[in-house]
């Protein structure tokens, strides 16, 4: 029997254990994770190469930031979820990405209660607003 996959995703942050443990906790919950970025420029050609449904984007990198990429993103497919992440609650930076786009987002640490939780937050918000 195959298992029925949630959504193919794509991880963005440039600490490899934060992308490791995101990738594991969303196998977990029955994501596939098509591939993984350690900024915001590997981020968004990742994206046009898996055209994937969901990113968990990290606001603070090196390079190319969560929010710089988050607009490319989303001027490049703006029905892809994006969901940030990032370790500072009430932030200037988590506001802009609010008004960016971003569809959510999700605090360090996180489990993955919380990162199932801001998907499906989102994806209800799209299904109602697409609905009107």
């Amino acid at each position: 029997m195959t298992k029925l996959v949630k959504g193919r995703v794509v991880v963005v942050d440039d600490e490899p254990m934060v992308r490791d443990l995101l990738k594991e906790l969303l196998k977990d919950l029955g994501y596939e994770v098509a591939a993984q970025a350690n900024n915001g420029q590997v981020a968004f050609d990742k994206v046009k190469e898996h055209k994937p449904e969901i990113v968990c984007l990290d606001i603070s990198m090196p390079e190319i930031n969560g929010l710089d990429a988050l607009a490319s993103i989303k001027t490049f497919n703006s029905d892809i979820i994006v969901i940030m992440v990032t370790a500072i609650s009430g932030s200037s930076e988590v506001q802009q990405a609010i008004r960016t786009g971003a569809d959510g987002y999700i605090l360090k640490p996180f489990t993955g209660m919380q990162v199932h939780e801001a998907i499906q937050k989102a994806r209800k918000r799209r299904q109602a607003s697409s609905l009107n």
